[in-house]
């Protein structure tokens, strides 16, 4: 459609920027047709199109304008299969939820930090471990080497009993090509997901204009040396542990060192290669974990990032391990290496060093989750007393980081274990040791991992109930503190206290609907509080998992091996349930709404703990808005109305700590249906704590001369919240404010600004209007720019914006 599109960049730009439901252009807009004028299809800026000049309300003085990022998390359908590298995720999350602040206690944050990069490493460890215990072992290993039934039951697997793969090391050889693809996948995958969407870098800033916060650091968004360190150590770390159960079989017992003894010159030479090559690949193991583990400081901006390639040698290590592996494959394949192996019908078993890896990896996770539980005890102790009353309501009492670890590890390792059992079922029947003909070993950790869903399930079911309980529970208490309050003219403490009910029944209804949608928007303060007590019982189980374990390693499968079958089948389910998920989410508008919050939260942070994460579109989003604030404002000289709801406020609080002060002046900021407080602050403190809200606040002056609570009422920013919005909240409010009836804004929607930030709305209205027959319906997290307060909030922020300008 051709028409007029407005491109003055003078005067007042108000520029929306939207949340995780990725409302369309059209619709941000409230106009039917939208052009691109900046960006693109993935994350652009948008202007209303006209017919013509003269029917167009976008004048040289003002305008407005959307910014559309939600193709970069709502593309195709098939990015819900990154919903299957949750663990990634949520190890990546733990990072940013460490309540240590940049400059403080350096030491003690760098150590969390190599701990959790460590811990991170374990993690895509734990996912190759998988694949290579259901390829090469129970495929090349186990399935031909003990028995020929196996390839008769499994028709896909026939090509196993060929008669060129005769030998063990060939068979593990050609097997291997499925965890060489899946840790190349992933390398892809990380290395194409960079390009897309996280090599946009944000300009330097003033060197005297020195950061406060970690937020304000432009470092932050220009990560590219660093995460591609930490993506050669995991791609090298996952090659390597492939190259060692290649090579392990044949030197891991002896076997080729005697061969290299004792055998012919020819056997001498591939025994001691092998020899050889796995060494090279435990070297490899180890100096990717000192890799991870060393500190790294971001570059400045415009330093060159991901086109510095040819001087980090690190990134050389992925391509000597996939070496290491092809060369290991050739040196098993020959038959004089293969000689010491064990020939067919011998005692069934899993590849030699693989049971005792598992072993390890796992006690190492525990031990990594120990010491930073205690890591981050040791500073909340410290720093109790430091920390003022809002900044004390952290969740799950400021351990969020361990928290999120352990999820990361129990999600993994419940995949791994329910991949590894399902894949031995089709095969045969798995068991701990040799015990039938049909049996297949799998480690006995794979038996107590799957055994634990059970009561895991069962737990999350009661946690559920009792969640939905406390919402019903929660009406009563909503009705008489905060309804009757916020309609004092509609009589419904009167209509309570009636001894007549019935005259008052269709009000109480009312009241007690209204009660209830309220009620249901604290779903998401219910729910944190449910996942913490979820993460208890985890630990719980865990802890006594463990003792079990220890105590008799094989009593989930000689007692209870009904409940390693039900778990087999939850945790199958849980994956399954997870791509659904994830296909409704990016399908669905409204279920997006529901779940995407989550998942959007996860991926708004950069990837610095672990870079096979699902990618950032903060990265790209952030910078994009920088560039067109400086266009508009500083270029074109302009002012900003920045209009975000949603996760678009978390965007535009970022982006406005990045601002230059000179870049800043020229910005007043409106936030709607925001989570900033509500989750952002209490999960992850150092970055949008109250003092990192209050000095966003002040930035917006300009200067960040006063951040005191008196000084808000000059601040340019204002807050809109419901009580009916299940995910905004009020940012700065550390006391009640003055809270403002559905009766006075309906007899005048400029009142109730009380020279604060946050404006509380009262949501829906009581009564009927006049020639309805319905109620109004509540609008919860929905409609904000639709309601009278939103144009009142814009005045009043154009306002302060030219008085914060005046000398």
């Amino acid at each position: 459609m051709g028409g007029y599109v407005n491109q003055d960049g003078g005067g007042w730009t108000e520029l929306r920027v939207h949340g995780v439901s990725g409302t369309p252009p059209e619709r941000m807009l409230a106009h039917p047709h939208a052009a691109r004028v900046a960006g693109d299809a993935e994350a652009g800026f948008y202007r209303r199109q006209w017919e013509a000049e003269q029917t167009s309300t976008d004048t040289a003085d003002e305008r407005l304008e959307a910014y559309s990022w939600g193709a970069l998390t709502a593309g195709s359908g098939q990015r819900a299969l990154w919903l299957l590298l949750t663990p990634f995720l949520l190890v990546n999350v733990a990072f940013f939820a460490l309540p240590y602040a940049d400059d403080e206690r350096r030491l003690s944050r760098r150590t969390a930090e190599a701990v959790q990069r460590l811990f991170a490493l374990s993690i895509t460890l734990t996912l190759v471990l998988a694949v290579v215990l259901v390829s090469m072992d129970l495929f090349g290993w186990q399935c031909v080497r003990f028995s020929r039934d196996c390839t008769d039951r499994v028709s896909w697997l026939s090509f196993l009993s060929w008669s060129w793969l005769d030998l063990p090391g060939r068979r593990i050889a050609v097997t291997a090509a499925l965890p060489l693809a899946v840790v190349g996948l992933l390398w892809w995958l990380a290395n194409k997901t960079w390009r897309e969407l996280e090599t946009a870098t944000v300009p330097p800033a003033d060197p005297e204009e020195q950061d406060r916060t970690p937020l304000e650091d432009r470092r932050m968004w220009n990560g590219a040396s660093q995460v591609r360190r930490l993506r050669a150590a995991h791609v090298a770390a996952g090659f390597a542990l492939v190259g060692v159960f290649l090579l392990a079989p044949l030197v891991g017992n002896g076997q080729g060192l005697s061969a290299v003894q004792s055998g012919p010159a020819v056997a001498s030479v591939w025994s001691g290669a092998a020899v050889v090559l796995l060494g090279l690949a435990l070297c490899l193991l180890g100096l990717t974990m000192v890799l991870v583990c060393l500190p790294h400081d971001r570059p400045q901006p415009g330093d060159g990032g991901e086109h510095r390639g040819g001087r980090d040698l690190y990134t050389l290590l992925p391509w000597v391990a996939v070496a290491v592996s092809v060369l290991g494959a050739v040196v098993v394949w020959q038959p004089d290496v293969n000689s010491a192996a064990p020939v067919l019908g011998d005692t069934r078993s899993p590849l030699p060093w693989l049971a005792q890896t598992v072993q390890v990896l796992v006690a190492v996770q525990a031990v990594l989750l120990v010491g930073m539980l205690v890591l981050l005890l040791v500073h909340l102790t410290r720093t109790r007393r430091a920390r003022s009353g809002a900044e004390r309501s952290l969740a799950w009492f400021g351990l969020a980081a361990p928290v999120l670890m352990m999820m990361a590890v129990a999600l993994a390792g419940a995949f791994a274990a329910g991949f590894v059992l399902a894949v031995a079922h089709v095969l045969g029947k798995p068991a701990p040791s040799d015990l039938s003909r049909d049996a297949f070993v799998v480690p006995l950790p794979f038996f107590w991992g799957t055994a634990l869903a059970v009561p895991l399930a069962a737990a999350a079911s009661l946690l559920a109930g009792v969640g939905l309980w406390l919402l019903r529970r929660n009406t009563d208490r909503v009705l008489r503190e905060q309804v009757v309050p916020a309609y004092p003219t509609a009589g419904i403490a009167e209509a309570l206290d009636a001894p007549d009910l019935l005259e008052h029944a269709e009000k109480l209804r009312r009241a007690r609907r209204i009660a209830a949608a309220w009620s249901r928007a604290s779903v998401s303060d219910v729910g944190g509080r449910m996942a913490g007590a979820f993460a208890v019982l985890l630990a719980a189980l865990t802890a006594a998992g463990v003792v079990g374990y220890l105590v008799d390693q094989t009593w989930v499968y000689t007692h209870a091996r009904w409940a390693v079958n039900i778990g087999d089948l939850l945790v199958g389910g849980l994956a399954a349930g997870l791509l659904y998920v994830g296909r409704q989410a990016y399908r669905n508008p409204r279920f997006r709404r529901t779940v995407g919050v989550l998942w959007d939260l996860g991926t708004f942070w950069p990837r610095a703990t672990h870079p096979l994460a699902p990618p950032c579109y903060a990265e790209r989003a952030i910078p994009d808005l920088i560039q067109r604030i400086n266009y508009l404002g500083c270029t074109c000289g302009g002012q900003v109305l920045l209009s975000c709801h949603s996760q678009g406020t978390v965007i535009g609080a970022a982006m406005v700590m990045q601002l230059t002060y000179v870049e800043s002046s020229r910005v007043a900021l409106l936030t709607y249906g925001s989570p900033l407080r509500r989750l952002y602050a209490r999960f992850f403190p150092a970055y949008f704590g109250p003092a990192a809200l209050r000095r966003t606040g002040a930035l917006l002056l300009g200067k960040p001369l006063d951040i005191t609570d008196g000084a808000r009422s000059r601040w340019p920013w204002r807050n809109l919240y419901r009580p009916s919005d299940p995910i905004g909240g009020w940012v700065l409010r550390d006391v009640e404010a003055v809270e403002i009836s559905a009766d006075q804004w309906a007899a005048d929607s400029r009142v109730g600004d009380n020279q604060d930030v946050d404006r509380r709305m009262i949501d829906p209205m009581f009564a009927r209007t006049a020639g309805d027959t319905s109620y109004p319906a509540s609008h919860g997290h929905s409609g904000y720019a639709d309601d009278p307060s939103y144009g009142s909030s814009v005045m009043i922020l154009r306002e302060l914006r030219r008085r914060s300008a005046r000398p």
